[in-house]
């Protein structure tokens, strides 16, 4: 039984294993595996070679810009003023000439780089005296921005030779991968969450986390092994209704766990009906059936259809004789504040009475 239980749990939690195995995939791809990089730490800018600069995550201290070529700007829908929120530069390393692109908050230490860079190139001062630590990574430059940049250096008038030194490259600051940091980890946390997910459906599908309710009540009985083989004995025996099995005892899957009673523990069964709607028009109905224990648990048994749920109330009604049937205001009432009462349903005449104005 439990092995047949285990594999109906896998098969129907598949779906939810592969979907979050293919969010954590995505998203970590979205990422480009940036957390893969931060953990192995940046590289030295300067110690890679024009073949190994993309995609690489790297640092380093720039103190020398040779001109900027292109910036994005945000423009408030309120006020209609516009704010630079990103500028970029050229800058070299040991053998290229690539991008620089920085955020609003490192544009004025950027600028003022560059200010010095153009002082000491015009012979205005004799050393380089400021500096911009930059840690990111080095992404293709996108259509656009590559052509705001070959139009500054005048790519189109560089001979072969000297185009193979401009790299189509932009080192975005503050970047882990194809995204800034901070998302970039947001995304890798959920990414791992999806992992642990997954991971936790599987393994319990796989060890009968679905089926604690079977092992408990086996573990709680005098024989474990004998009360097991007669589970087994039920299970094999008992024709389902719409996923129910009623006899000596009751077992139906609730919430995706599959749960054992004893007849006599289920002491209430109702339908429960959802109508759903759609900016207030109907658009259809769901149902269910309620069963409710003597220690007060509640569960709710998925159907497919009216006509289902009925058909498991009438089995029920057959099987488990001193359940009671259907719901009312009063039976709320009885089962929450006079449950002997509520047990004593069954048998006594004047309480039906009081109860359903038999």
């Amino acid at each position: 039984m439990l092995g047949a239980l285990k594999k109906k749990s896998l098969k129907n939690n598949i779906s939810k294993i592969l979907i979050a195995l293919a969010l954590a995939v995505g998203l970590l791809w979205g990422s480009d595996f940036g957390a893969f990089k931060a953990i192995g730490g940046p590289k030295d800018l300067f110690s890679l070679s024009a073949d190994e600069l993309e995609g690489k995550y790297v640092t380093a201290e720039i103190y020398y810009i040779y001109d900027w070529y292109a910036y994005t700007e945000s423009t408030n829908s309120s006020t209609h003023r516009s704010t630079v929120t990103e500028k970029e530069y050229i800058i070299a390393t040991d053998d290229s000439i690539i991008g620089l692109a920085v955020p609003s908050s490192m544009i004025r230490d950027a600028d003022k780089v560059l200010d010095d860079s153009d002082d000491y190139y015009n012979g205005y001062i004799s050393e380089l005296t400021e500096s911009i630590t930059v840690t990111g990574t080095l992404r293709k430059m996108d259509e656009e921005t590559l052509g705001f940049y070959h139009k500054v250096v005048g790519y189109d008038g560089l001979s072969n030779e000297d185009r193979a030194i401009f790299q189509p490259l932009v080192l975005k600051a503050n970047c882990l991968g194809r995204t800034p940091e901070g998302l970039t980890w947001l995304m890798t946390a959920v990414a791992a969450g999806a992992l642990i997910y997954a991971l936790w459906i599987l393994i319990s599908a796989l060890t009968g986390g679905y089926q604690r309710s079977i092992k408990a009540y086996c573990r709680a009985s005098e024989s474990p092994v004998a009360t097991m083989e007669q589970l087994d004995q039920f299970y094999h025996d008992t024709e389902p209704i719409n996923g129910v099995r009623v006899g000596k005892w009751i077992l139906f899957e609730s919430k995706g766990k599959d749960i054992l009673l004893d007849t006599n523990d289920a002491v209430w069964a109702y339908m429960h009906t959802i109508q759903h709607r759609t900016n207030g028009v109907p658009t259809g109905k769901t149902f269910g059936v309620i069963v409710r224990t003597r220690d007060h648990k509640k569960y709710e048994i998925a159907m497919k259809s009216e006509a289902a749920a009925r058909e498991v109330l009438d089995t029920i009604a057959r099987d488990m004789p001193r359940t009671v049937l259907g719901y009312t205001a009063k039976l709320e009432r009885f089962y929450l504040q006079r449950f002997q009462d509520f047990l004593r349903l069954p048998d006594d005449p004047n309480l039906r009475a009081e109860v359903f104005g038999q």
